[in-house]
Parts: C-alpha cells; sequence; structure tokens
C-alpha cells in the first residue's frame, strides 16, 4: 500500500510523483492484464465418462475458415498447403458487389459510407479470381479421389435478381465447382453494405425472395440462408426479413467473441469473457434461432475469438471450447468459418503488410490450437461423454466447466481432446462405459505458460509437448489442450510398438489361440485347462516345449505404417530351432534362426530387422518350424525413418527470375554411416543421387543441366534421403520462377549507392509498388495512367512526391552493389516547423518478408523531417543502417501523421566513401544547370578546374571550362567537384 501523506511538495517534485505513480499505475495494469480472472482452489479433479456404443459422425464443415488468395501460383501453393475444408467465396462485405460475369466488383449511385474509399477501389482494380478456385478445385479432386473443396458462396443480391443467380450457379458448376449451399448476400442489417435495390429491408426481402425462387426452381436441393444480426438493436430488421421464414433454410451469424485487455473498460473481464467464449456464442445464436428461425440450422460463416490483434492464451483455450461446444450441438451448428486465415482478422498464420503470408511460413497460436482440434474430430465418429469438474468458471452469463472434453474414434483408434480452463494442473479420470480406464495412451498438450500474449512459432513445428506415455494417472497441465491417444479399449488386444509375453496369445482355446501337440501344459504339474507349454523360472514366464508344427496368434493394434524391428528374447539348449510370422496370413519372414544358448534358461535376444507393418488392428501369428526353444516375449519396435533433409538456402515458396541457376545443397542430421544416399528431383525428375557430403547439385563444375536457366514457371524441388535400412524421408518446396510482382520503372533495379528518384517507384500497382488512399495522380505529372494514384508533382530536381497522407508508401527495386553500412539522404521540403514520420524498409524481391531500417519519429523541432526554409529542398542525413548485397525491395513508408512534406529523391551512399553529404545544396558560388540533364552536358557558371566522380568516389573523367560532358558513360548520380573543393550532385537521366 502506498501511504501519502500532506505536506508541500515544489512544484516539479509534485510532477515527478504524478509521473512516478502514473508509471507504477501502467506497470501494474500491464502486469494484471496477464493474470488469471479466476479464484480455484488448489486441487481440482475431473472426470469424462465415454458412452462407446453411443456415437455421431462429425461434421467437417464446422472446420472451416475464410482464406484468401487464389491468383499467383505462390499462393495456390499455399491453399494446396494448408488444405481448407473449405472455400468460401467471395466472403466478407465484397461480396455484396461482386459482379461474377467480369469476376470484378461493381456499384451504384448508392452511398456506402465508411466503406466507399475502398469500394471504389474494388471497382476499379480488384478481380475475385474465380479461375483460380476452379483449377485449385481441379486439382483437388485429381488427387481426393473426385472429391473437390466444400464450397460456402456468398451471392450478391444488391446486383443480381433470379435470373442472373441461375446463371451464375450455372456458371460456377461448369467450372466444376459445387454449388450446394449460398448465403443471400452479407450483413445486410448495416446500411454501408447495401445498393439502391437493397437500400431498405422491404426491397431486400423482395429481391432475396425472388432469388430464392428461382434457385429453388433449377436447384431444389440446393440450401439458402439470410444473414441476420444478433445484436439485440437489429430485432426490428430481422422481424422485416425473414418474411413468413418459408424462403431460406439457414441463418448465417458472424460472431467475433471475446474482449481485449488493452482496452479501457474491457481489460477487468477480458480474460473471464475470452475462456468462457462459448456462453457468449450460445448466448446469442440462441437468440437469433430462437425468435427469428426456429428449428433452422446456424451458419457461423464468420466467427473468432480474438484479444485485439495478438494472439493470447486465452482467445485459444476459449476457441478450442467453442469448438468442443458446436460439435456438441451439430443439430444446431451445420458450418463454421473462422474468421479469418490469412488476411490479417484473426489470423492463423504471421501476415505482411501486404497482408501476404510471411514466408518462412509461421503459425499463431490459433492454428496450433485448431490442428489439435482437427488432429481428433476430423472425419472421426464422436462418443458421447460427461465431463464432470469439481470447480467452474462462473460469470454474469452462467457457468462452464474447468475441463471439457470430447472423444472420438477412427480408423480403429480412441482419441480424446482435453482443455483445461483453469490456472491449476487437473487430475483427470478416464473412464468408458463407467468403468475407470487403467491401460496405456499417450498425452501431448499445448501448453499456455498464462493467458496473455502468444508468440508465433516455425510453421512446421509441432506445439504439443510429451506430457507422458505410459498408464497411470492423466494430469491435465494448467491452461493447457491436451491430446491423449494410443487408448487400447480391449486389454487383450496387444499395442505395436510394444512387448507381447508369448504367454499372453489369444483367448479360445486349441485351434483359435494357439495349436499345441499336446493337450495338457507339459511344463505344469497340475491340470490346465490349455494345452500350451508354459513355465516359470527366475520371474521369467516363458513357452517352452516348443514342437515342429506349433504356433500361437496374437490380436495387435498397429498404431503407425512404418518399419519393425522383431526382437525375440528366447533361449534354445539346442541347435536348429526355427519359426515364421505372419501377419493377417500374409509371411511377413521365414526360417528365422533362434541359435543355441548356453542352456534352457540363458535367456538371449535375436533380432529380425527392418519388417514393414501397417497400421491396423492385424493377427500375429507365430509359427514353430523346428523347436527346442522357449520363447518370453517378443519386442516389436518402430524403427522412425530418417530426420528429413533440408535444403541449405531455398525456402517453400521463394521466387526466382527467369533465367536463374539453381544451386542446391541439402543438410542433413544422419550419421553419415547410416546415409544410403540423397536425391534431388526437379518435378518428380531425377537430377542426381548423391552417396556422400557435400550434397549439392548444380555448382560449378557440375552438369546438372535440368537445374539450368530455368524459364518462367512452378517447380517443385524434393529432397529424398534414404538410410541403410532403405528407409526413405522427404521434403518439398515449391519455387515460383516468374517475374516479380514488381519491376523496376526504368527496366533496372536502382543501382546502389545512389539517387533513387522518388517519383519512379516500381511498376506493379497498388498494393504492391505503391499504397495511396486516393484514386488518381491528383498532382497531374509525370505518371497519369488509370491505376497511377501516387501523386506527383512538377517541382525539385523534376518531380515530387506530394499530398500524401498516413500508410502510403513507395516501392522501389535495388541492386546493392556491396554488403555493408549505408546511409540516406532524403531530400524534402515541409513548412511544418514540428518533424514529420518517415521510416524505411527493406524487403524481399517476393515481398513475403521486411525488415524496417530506419525510423524517423514525429514532433522534434531541431531534427528529421522538418522545415529548413521557406519553399526550399534539403536533405535530411538518416541513421546508419545495414545492407547485404544483391537485389532487395526498397520500402519508403510515411507513417500515421506524416502527411505534408513533398519529397524529391533520395540518396543511398556507403559510409567511409565520398559522401554526398559534402555536398552544400544552398551553396551559391558554383552553379551547375540543367540538373537533371537529359543529355549528360551540364553548363557551369564559371570556368573551373572539375573532376568527375561515380557514388562509389571512383574518379572518371577530368576536364577545364565552363561545360560539363558524360554522355559517353551510363545514367545515374555523379558528384562534380572543382579545384576550390566545392561539389555539386549531377543527375543524368
Amino acid at each position: 500500500m502506498i501511504k501519502i501523506t500532506r505536506t508541500k511538495i515544489p512544484f516539479f517534485n509534485f510532477i515527478k510523483y504524478i509521473f512516478i505513480l502514473g508509471c507504477l499505475f501502467v506497470l501494474n495494469a500491464e502486469f494484471y492484464a496477464q493474470d488469471y480472472p479466476f479464484n480455484l482452489p488448489n486441487t481440482i479433479t475431473a472426470s469424462f465418462n465415454i458412452e462407446t456404443t453411443n456415437k455421431e459422425v462429425f461434421n467437417n464443415k464446422l472446420l472451416g475458415y475464410n482464406i484468401e488468395g487464389f491468383n499467383t501460383n505462390l499462393e495456390k501453393s499455399f491453399i494446396k498447403l494448408v488444405d481448407p475444408v473449405t472455400i468460401r467465396f467471395p466472403h466478407g462485405v465484397w461480396a455484396n458487389f461482386y459482379e461474377w460475369e467480369t469476376d470484378g466488383y461493381q456499384q451504384d449511385s448508392y452511398d456506402n459510407g465508411s466503406h466507399q474509399n475502398t469500394l471504389d477501389i474494388y471497382d476499379d482494380r480488384i478481380k475475385g479470381h474465380i479461375a483460380g478456385i476452379a483449377a485449385l478445385n481441379t486439382d483437388k479432386k485429381n488427387s481426393n479421389g473426385g472429391k473437390g473443396y466444400d464450397m460456402m458462396w456468398t451471392y450478391s443480391i444488391n446486383f443480381d435478381d433470379g435470373p442472373s443467380s441461375v446463371a451464375r450457379a450455372k456458371k460456377d458448376i461448369a467450372l466444376g465447382l459445387e454449388v450446394k449451399a449460398i448465403e443471400l448476400g452479407n450483413e445486410h442489417f448495416w446500411k454501408n453494405q447495401r445498393s439502391n435495390r437493397t437500400s431498405t429491408e422491404a426491397k431486400y426481402l423482395a429481391e432475396a425472395s425472388a432469388v430464392s425462387a428461382a434457385l429453388k426452381s433449377e436447384f431444389p436441393d440446393i440450401q439458402l440462408s439470410i444473414p441476420l444480426g444478433w445484436r439485440r438493436t437489429q430485432a426490428n430488421y430481422n422481424n422485416s426479413i425473414i418474411g413468413d421464414g418459408t424462403y431460406f433454410d439457414a441463418v448465417t451469424v458472424h460472431k467475433y467473441l471475446g474482449a481485449d485487455p488493452d482496452i479501457p473498460g474491457e481489460s477487468n473481464n477480458a480474460y473471464s469473457s475470452l475462456l468462457t467464449a462459448k456462453l457468449e456464442l450460445a448466448e446469442d445464436v440462441n437468440w437469433v434461432r430462437n425468435n427469428y428461425a426456429p428449428g433452422k440450422p446456424i451458419w457461423l460463416t464468420e466467427w473468432g475469438v480474438s484479444a485485439g490483434s495478438d494472439v493470447h492464451g486465452g482467445a485459444c483455450l476459449g476457441m478450442a471450447d467453442a469448438y468442443l461446444y458446436m460439435s456438441e450441438n451439430q443439430q444446431i451448428f451445420h458450418r463454421a468459418n473462422w474468421f479469418s486465415f490469412n488476411r490479417i482478422l484473426n489470423a492463423m498464420v504471421v501476415v505482411g503488410a501486404n497482408r501476404q503470408p510471411v514466408y518462412p511460413l509461421k503459425k499463431r497460436g490459433y492454428l496450433s490450437t485448431y490442428n489439435i482440434i482437427k488432429d481428433v474430430l476430423k472425419d472421426a465418429e464422436m462418443l458421447k461423454g460427461t465431463v464432470t469438474a469439481s470447480s467452474q468458471l462462473t460469470t454474469e452469463k452462467g457457468s462452464v466447466n474447468v475441463v471439457n472434453a470430447r472423444a472420438t474414434s477412427k480408423n480403429g483408434e480412441t482419441s480424446v481432446v482435453a482443455i483445461n480452463l483453469s490456472d491449476k494442473p487437473v487430475e483427470f479420470e478416464l473412464k468408458f462405459n463407467n468403468i475407470a480406464y487403467t491401460g496405456t495412451f499417450k498425452h501431448e498438450a499445448l501448453v499456455f505458460d498464462n493467458v496473455g500474449v502468444v508468440a508465433a512459432i516455425d510453421f512446421y513445428q509441432d506445439p504439443l509437448t510429451l506430457i507422458k506415455e505410459g498408464s497411470g494417472t492423466i494430469t491435465l497441465p494448467p491452461l493447457s489442450i491436451s491430446k491423449i491417444t494410443n487408448i487400447v479399449l480391449n486389454s487383450s488386444i496387444k499395442v505395436i510398438a510394444g512387448s507381447i509375453e508369448a504367454e499372453d496369445y489369444r483367448e479360445g482355446g486349441e485351434g483359435v489361440g494357439y495349436s499345441d501337440t499336446t493337450v495338457d501344459n507339459t511344463l505344469s504339474a497340475g491340470n490346465d485347462t490349455d494345452g500350451v507349454d508354459v513355465a516359470t523360472d527366475n520371474n521369467i514366464t516363458y513357452v517352452g516345449d516348443t514342437q515342429q508344427g506349433e504356433w500361437l496368434k496374437y490380436d495387435v493394434n498397429v498404431l503407425k505404417n512404418g518399419i519393425y524391428d522383431f526382437e525375440f528374447i528366447y533361449a534354445a539348449a539346442t541347435s536348429g530351432s526355427l519359426i515364421s510370422v505372419a501377419l493377417d496370413d500374409v509371411l511377413l519372414f521365414n526360417n528365422k534362426l533362434l541359435p543355441k544358448t548356453a542352456n534352457a534358461t540363458d535367456f538371449k535376444t535375436s533380432v529380425q530387422e527392418s519388417i514393414p507393418l501397417t497400421q491396423g488392428l492385424h493377427e500375429l501369428k507365430i509359427n514353430v518350424l523346428s523347436g527346442g526353444f522357449n520363447l518370453d516375449k517378443i519386442n516389436i519396435l518402430l524403427i522412425a525413418p530418417p530426420e528429413a533433409p533440408t535444403f541449405a538456402v531455398f525456402k517453400d515458396g521463394d521466387v526466382l527470375e527467369p533465367g536463374s541457376d539453381l544451386e542446391v545443397e541439402a543438410l542433413t542430421t544422419l550419421e553419415p554411416s547410416k546415409i544410403n544416399n540423397i536425391s534431388l528431383y526437379l518435378d518428380n525428375v531425377l537430377v542426381r543421387s548423391i552417396s556422400t557430403a557435400p550434397f549439392r547439385w548444380g555448382f560449378n563444375e557440375q552438369t546438372d543441366t535440368l537445374l539450368e536457366n530455368m524459364v518462367k514457371g512452378t517447380y517443385v524441388l524434393k529432397l529424398v534421403l534414404t538410410d541403410n535400412r532403405n528407409q526413405t524421408s522427404e521434403t518439398s518446396i515449391t519455387l515460383d520462377i516468374r517475374d516479380f510482382v514488381l519491376q523496376p520503372y526504368n527496366g533496372f533495379a536502382h543501382k546502389v549507392p545512389g539517387v533513387i528518384q522518388m517519383e519512379d517507384y516500381d511498376i506493379g500497382g497498388e498494393g504492391f509498388a505503391f499504397h495511396d488512399s486516393t484514386i488518381g495522380n491528383t498532382g497531374g505529372a509525370y505518371r497519369t495512367e488509370i491505376g497511377e494514384d501516387v501523386d506527383i508533382s512538377a517541382a525539385g530536381s523534376g518531380f515530387v512526391l506530394g499530398s500524401l497522407s498516413g500508410d502510403e508508401f513507395t516501392r522501389y527495386t535495388i541492386d546493392v552493389a556491396e554488403a555493408g553500412s549505408y546511409q540516406m539522404l532524403i531530400n524534402y521540403k515541409t513548412f511544418s516547423s514540428s518533424s514529420k514520420p518517415f521510416s524505411a524498409k527493406i524487403l524481399t524481391q517476393d515481398l513475403s518478408t521486411s525488415k524496417e531500417i530506419f525510423s524517423l519519429p514525429a514532433g522534434s523541432t531541431t531534427s528529421g523531417i522538418v522545415k529548413i526554409g521557406t519553399g526550399v529542398f534539403g536533405d535530411y542525413t538518416s541513421p546508419k543502417f545495414d545492407l547485404q548485397a544483391g537485389k532487395q525491395v526498397l520500402e519508403l513508408y510515411i507513417p500515421s501523421g506524416g502527411a505534408g512534406p513533398s519529397y524529391d529523391f533520395v540518396t543511398l551512399e556507403k559510409v567511409g566513401t565520398l559522401s554526398t553529404t559534402d555536398v552544400n545544396i544552398l551553396e551559391e558560388k558554383l552553379k551547375v544547370f540543367p540538373v537533371p540533364s537529359n543529355d549528360g552536358k551540364f553548363n557551369l557558371n564559371k570556368s573551373h578546374q572539375w573532376k568527375i566522380y561515380s557514388i562509389l568516389g571512383t574518379l572518371i573523367i577530368e576536364g577545364n571550362g565552363k561545360q560539363v560532358d558524360i554522355s559517353s558513360f551510363s545514367k545515374g548520380m555523379y558528384l562534380l567537384k572543382i579545384e576550390t573543393g566545392e561539389n555539386k550532385r549531377l543527375i543524368y537521366r
């Protein structure tokens, strides 16, 4: 507790006290923002009773998400990689304005308010890329037994009537796409998403009803949904558009759950809202359904659990619990599409400023959570289960168990997903049909350190931690999503990989579980029900007195396809013992010799290596070909395939220019003695196999012609490692050989060191080469074609960029001659006496990754982009930064608050060379004109001895007089130096 006594405090000290208290408040707010929001007892228990005969098939459509990007080869490769359950097209606001005849967008005179500026851009240049979806769908069919993507369509009621909608459906079907589910528009309860045809509720009802009638007439089995609002203020709207309820089959609800701990007013209950998100989902969905569409299913085509722009552990746990809730209520929820996978809001992968996935790919906590849920539920039968927990999480909306779980059966395996919403470990009892499970299991979990921010991880990294493998008590870690597998419900079935005691043969007697030449157990003095000869010596129980023709059978469950070693623990007092082993009456190996040991109880190990087994339930049979041995047990060990090799340089999705030669190197962690070879394939065509390191292809003096002079196209590079057991592992990446999205304006990358005129940004269009918040070039100079929206005026050294506003940028392909430390001179003019923010980034040529190289803050009166003189252009020298050699993309970015200045050009110079900072722009003693020069000839105001240097500081020409002629040299920037030491910048364009 802070005690404050009344005393006289000097004003300055008073301000300091206020500042310190404010900092304490902020720090405490930051600390408590990640505090667990519920007070729970230290000991919590939960049990999960599963009814194995009460089953329900899981609806895979609940695992949908909204995903975009169907045009470029890289985008298509990404879609194939993540393999969405459902593709919703189009989605969001712009679905209402999609023009299916042109694959573009449209609008009318209706005022769309806050969406209008973006709608103008969509109308002007954006495409939906339906052809890309069709191509992906064809590939999906070819690899999936003729089954393509589940398609969730949103049709435009704003612009399409009944006949037009029917024509659209026929076109989509002709493209090979499934048309079975259509939303009749998107969120028409918001007036800024309407058009003149749907400007009122009555108009929407009339138009949507007509579209429904036309579609149902042509496609009687088609399912149609209308969007209704869950907000209680939208009750009148809902009532106005449902009509008599017969023209739609389902109701679309868009619901985003949770709260942001960083927003005042929400922070107090943010994490409690996240952890109990399903309560809000249930409340609002039931309100819509019960009041406006009783008995009709819900299509939750946009949903998410969010805590702001960052992913929080609390949101991931709430997300997982909501999935389980929907799986338990499939009579209500027929579809669910997380919003979204890759276009910013609640994205499951890390996305860059260009709204494209960043490579190398990284998955956020949402995707780690989603994958666990999908692994257990997709294509599975759910087993009815009941969770009983000793504690609940209680809010004003109700209570939820601290633990929730779901069990499934798939491919003969039983799995459980269990969510611990508490901040305490929970002892978790697993029951089947009211009987406690005491068998073996594998327990893995995604564990969150707290309910706060979760860092992204590598896309291919497994987020699960092994908690326990074996039998005994199951303990759910605090704040975790557990996946419990390898559950064996029949104890007589032996789990492979594992050990089989020889005496644990199948029940059923002679001819069923075994065949023995004697009726009685010859190794036992008593009367025995079975004829198998079983004895015990020195605490080892074994099957003995083996005779030719005898056999033993075992029921086994092979958990994984793979290569296995069979270890026979046996003793043989005589030579010549032979066995064979069969699986489902198919011989695995024959005439396996069990060599003689010291005596009949001298147990040794004999191994049969590299036996392939397939996943599933099987019958394993041991045949005695020649007896005389005692068999203790058989250890069947999974021999894991070698770790996949990796590419030393290339990564998935890399973009290279046409004409490139590929130099490929493979890396492996496998010890050399176990490597048979590593093979490189290009589009499944063998390039070459290499048996010893270094594993390289396409390097100097290697004649790998398949890797030379690559032409445009998409290529799959595959590395296949084969070990000394002939097991393989492989890694594949996709390379895209194409012209980059950005192309230099004049056909050549800007040389660095050198000058870049701001108006010479790359060719590539809005969102790629530049971002501008207005349509058209309002300056009216230089680049005025349709689609050129950067505002360029005639001024400065020729042309300048002006009318800039926050979040705008221009990009330039540069070619850096030498790696090292650089600085940038920014030539600008501003009338602001308080500095304006400005920053620069370096991006890869495919725009997949970016790095800020410097950022100039706002608000300074002495430095930065601040007024130099009235109407005067001048240079600001940036902080130093490092550049790598080679081609890359420079982005010049105007942060929020950066409007006002005009920018002429920037100069990038290597620190330590002849510096353009030596050039005094305002010096009037030496005058040079014209600058820039179009013909390479410059005039001086008086005669001088002069020298011309390249931007690298190399002397290229010298002379006397009033004219300088560099027309025989390449266009670019040069430095003029006269005998007095004065310098001038020459620009030859």
